[in-house]
């Protein structure tokens, strides 16, 4: 992957990222609190892919994602923790998508909805910082 390639793959994976987020609180202002929910997951998956593609690695799989973003970044110390919020949004994802028993309020997914954003906004920043975006 080269330079150029890897920042129009950050830049498209961010993009779908705003895009989902988007979706997220539409549809929580419709009282789709699980749909949002499933919609919340997708956008901080994106913005994960877009920090691990900084270092050089494409990964595959969801879990591959997770992994990755822990050791590529969390871990060397270039952004916080997220793995709280990561690992509990995944589940919430997978039980909303999957478990017909499952409902999830408003104000959960709410909650859920806005700490993606703030995790959403730190990796920006520290995509930017890194030179990798301007947006």
């Amino acid at each position: 992957m080269t330079g150029e390639n890897r920042k129009q793959n950050i830049a498209d994976e961010l993009a779908r990222a705003a895009e989902t987020l988007r979706a997220a609180r539409t549809l929580l202002a419709a009282g789709l609190p699980n749909d949002a929910l499933s919609r919340t997951y997708y956008a901080a998956f994106h913005v994960m892919r877009a920090a691990v593609l900084s270092r050089g690695v494409d990964p595959k799989t969801h879990a591959g994602t997770l992994n990755l973003f822990n050791r590529e970044l969390t871990r060397k110390g270039l952004l916080p923790p997220f793995n709280k919020l990561l690992t509990g949004l995944h589940s919430a994802r997978e039980a909303a998508d999957y478990e017909a028993g499952v409902s999830f309020t408003e104000a959960e997914a709410q909650a859920l909805l806005t700490e993606s954003q703030a995790f959403t906004a730190t990796v920006i920043d520290f995509l930017k910082r890194e030179g990798w975006t301007e947006s």
